[in-house]
């Protein structure tokens, strides 16, 4: 049956009112249809708005993210002291800009332009939170390339006149000897020390930066002639622990090493008093020893001595003092290797059983130099 046929058959014997509602029925559906249709295209003609003003948006948020985006080849210190001290040192590699906002601070600004570094200013204070990680920043941020530690092989022989260090230069796959004074050779020496002998740290696992930073400070203030790190399992020298250093960390002497127990070894030979910090073990702590080595516990027990002795000690030689982390303390190792152990005691209480590590730094330093 062809299609002529098929609607005769249905629609020819429709009365003329069938037919007028059959024809008011096609004309709904056309109607709907085209309404339908119209409807369709208002919608795609919206999200096609949409999407044309979320990538105007999107444009505008990278724009803007890119303006004040952190650039991963550079770290950022901020603070007032962090980055006078950070351009004083000049120890870094390259300095790029420095930013800031309603910075009143003359003197660095002239600093900056000393060096070559672009000033920017910034108007809002939020830029400036973004490349600091929110840190306090005191309006002054300076992108700058990370602070490179020498390595550290070992050290030598120590006169009145300072001491010998030997770093490895990665450039001339080589290690040079470099002569060093004594940083407290300006100081008063008490009466009954007639020689002077320099002081340096070993810090142990001392994984926290704000920790790191504090004991950085507390070392250049005492007159410290340098601290030591391991490669591994240190707390990175960066923007925080240079502000928790209060600038202290590019005007100190700071070095790694990648083999700290042959570092400890070699300076032994020449003369160095090491002397690591532990508080006297527990029973349960001497039992552990015992059951690792019979010789242990006695070998570490005949090395423990009054912290009062620290100014005798290096009265007569140089001292490398060990600090560890406040968890695990200075690794056992390391205690074997130790010339001395020493301990800060206070009163028992299930409260409080140690001192932060930064303070107990500050106090054996003061020990050592009274």
């Amino acid at each position: 049956m062809t299609k002529d046929e098929f609607f005769m058959r249905k629609y020819g014997n429709v009365s003329e009112e069938g037919r007028k509602k059959l024809l008011e029925k096609v004309e709904r559906q056309r109607r709907a249809r085209d309404s339908r249709k119209e409807n369709e295209r208002a919608e795609r003609a919206r999200m096609r708005e949409e999407r044309v003003n979320r990538r105007d948006t999107r444009t505008s948020h990278s724009s803007f993210a890119s303006y004040n985006r952190r650039n991963p080849l550079f770290e950022y210190v901020y603070g007032t002291h962090s980055v006078r001290s950070a351009l004083s040192a000049n120890k870094r590699d390259s300095y790029n800009k420095l930013y800031v906002h309603n910075c009143q601070d003359n003197e660095l600004i002239t600093m900056a332009n000393k060096y070559g570094i672009r000033v920017v200013e910034k108007e809002n204070k939020n830029d400036l939170n973004i490349l600091c990680n929110n840190g306090v920043h005191n309006g002054v941020v300076l992108e700058t390339k990370a602070l490179e530690l020498p390595t550290i092989q070992g050290l030598g022989e120590c006169s009145e006149n300072g001491y010998e260090i030997s770093l490895y230069n990665e450039m001339y796959d080589a290690v040079e000897t470099v002569k060093m004074p004594i940083a407290r050779a300006e100081a008063k020496v008490p009466a009954a020390t007639e020689t002077r002998f320099p002081l340096g740290l070993f810090l142990d696992g001392i994984t926290d930066p704000q920790n790191m930073g504090g004991i950085i400070r507390t070392a250049y203030y005492f007159g410290v002639d340098f601290i030591v790190v391991p490669d591994i399992n240190s707390a990175r020298l960066g923007p925080v622990a240079s502000k928790a250093s209060v600038g202290s960390l590019d005007m100190m002497s700071i070095y790694k090493t990648e083999h700290g127990l042959k570092f400890i070894d070699a300076i032994r030979k020449n003369g160095w008093n090491v002397v690591s910090t532990a508080s006297r073990p527990s029973a349960v702590e001497v039992e552990d020893l015992r059951q690792k080595h019979d010789k242990v516990e006695a070998q570490l027990k005949q090395r423990y001595v009054e912290i009062g002795e620290l100014s005798n000690i290096l009265s007569r030689g140089p001292v490398l003092l060990v600090m560890g982390s406040e968890g695990d303390g200075v690794r056992t190792h390391i205690k074997l290797r130790s010339d001395y152990l020493v301990g800060i005691d206070g009163t028992p209480n299930p409260y409080v059983d140690s001192l932060n590590v930064s303070v107990a730094v500050g106090i054996l330093l003061a020990k050592c130099l009274t």
